[in-house]
């Protein structure tokens, strides 16, 4: 489906009401729509979300009226407003071509979807929508066409790559690949063999000169032992029966083998020492440095209630895995109105120690007001280690940056120490 907000497909245009202070869009204007809120200040000015976001990380305070707004909670939700929306009517969105002219949709009157529902019915409409477009279900790669859905069909009719199946062995194949198949693949299609002359499903002919054929010239299965001799297949037992059954040749391919294994046992063992060496040198030299970014942090702040916690994708310090984990509103209730903050060594329970030195910075527009922290600890097992009550959630709305949180991570694993000793 092309891409379209909601106020590119209204049967009747909005007035002003329903629309932001600042970006003049309906401040409901895309799906799903229980991911947005119309909300205004205190004083009744209304911004979308994405406008509060950035007024808000600028300033706290609504950019009409001036009054104090600290966060998204302080926020007036207009609960009749979004009501009022949310019976508008629209057009159904595959009521319009798969292309834009001038950023302005088209509107398909052939083939389109002439349905007009409201604002809120347009989700529950759109799955089970026959005009939708999608791509080719017999290979989306090479088949580039995009078609209504109930215009499968008729596409499937003419589609290239569909599979059918070969008249001669009933193998499905792509369409436009069969002349392909008859001429080089069907294992049915008779061929006959150059030595015996007797006729062969195309597969089963190359397993009868490979492996059967009587006519064939193949070399003496003692080759590698020394004997040089070329016999026809038919003629394989009697070559065998001659020099003392071969037993020549295969002690001198007994003998070889030995040899391969022992070398091949060395190679192993020096492998196994170097992969040792290197494990240690990688444990004790690296080092992470990156950033976790956290978006829509004002949903997250919301939907992570005390105890609950974010979790960072994993990353590797030689053969050391690691993980963050945040809990936007505290870890435990002692520590409620605080964001904690742990970095987690991922590995079971184990006798050796991990010491670890780390840090956390959050970042701040002005770098000089970024908040770190740093700290070192010895892991045993997979058990946090960090800051409990790292920032108060009221301040972090100053650290917010476009709706995103950011926090630069430095870990350090501490090599063991060692002693030296001369006797």
């Amino acid at each position: 489906m092309i891409d379209y907000k909601i106020n590119d497909i209204l049967v009747k245009q909005l007035n002003d009401d329903y629309n932001c202070s600042i970006c003049v869009d309906p401040v409901l204007n895309s799906l799903p729509l229980e991911q947005h809120q119309a909300l205004s200040c205190k004083n009744g000015h209304l911004l979308c979300q994405t406008c509060w976001g950035k007024q808000l990380a600028l300033r706290k305070e609504c950019c009409i009226c001036k009054i104090k707004v600290e966060s998204v909670s302080e926020l007036c939700r207009n609960i009749f407003l979004e009501k009022g929306f949310r019976n508008k009517k629209v057009h159904c969105p595959n009521g319009y071509e798969n292309f834009k002219i001038d950023e302005k949709l088209i509107r398909d009157e052939r083939d389109g979807c002439k349905s007009v529902v409201t604002i809120d019915q347009l989700e529950s409409h759109l799955r089970e929508c026959e005009y939708g477009f999608i791509e080719c279900p017999n290979d989306p790669i090479r088949c580039k066409d995009r078609f209504r859905k109930n215009q499968t069909d008729k596409h499937m009719g003419n589609c290239q790559f569909v599979t059918i199946f070969c008249d001669h062995c009933k193998e499905g194949v792509i369409k436009n690949d069969m002349p392909t198949h008859i001429e080089n693949d069907c294992s049915i299609i008779s061929l006959e063999c150059e030595f015996c002359n007797e006729k062969f499903g195309r597969r089963s002919l190359e397993n009868h000169v490979a492996n059967e054929c009587p006519n064939v010239t193949i070399d003496c299965p003692h080759k590698e032992g020394g004997c040089t001799s070329k016999v026809k297949r038919c003629d394989l037992s009697q070559h065998l029966s001659e020099e003392d059954n071969h037993i020549r040749y295969m002690q001198r391919i007994i003998e070889k083998h030995r040899i391969q294994v022992e070398e091949s046992d060395r190679v192993i063992k020096k492998l196994r020492s170097d992969y040792k060496d290197l494990e240690k040198r990688v444990d004790i030299t690296s080092r992470y440095k990156g950033n976790w970014t956290i978006e829509n942090w004002s949903q997250k702040l919301t939907h992570y209630p005390n105890n609950e916690r974010l979790k960072s994708p994993y990353f590797c310090i030689g053969s050391k895995s690691f993980y963050v984990g945040l809990y936007p509103n505290g870890f435990n209730q002692t520590n409620a109105g605080y964001m904690s903050i742990f970095l987690h060594l991922y590995e079971k329970p184990s006798t050796s120690t991990t010491v670890v030195r780390f840090s956390f910075e959050l970042l701040h527009s002005d770098p000089i007001k970024s908040l770190k922290f740093e700290k070192s600890n010895k892991y045993t097992e997979n058990k946090g280690s960090g800051f409990s009550q790292f920032i108060d959630v009221k301040m972090i709305s100053n650290f917010v940056i476009d709706g995103k949180l950011t926090i630069n991570i430095d870990v350090e694993v501490i090599p063991p120490s060692s002693s030296l000793v001369t006797k």
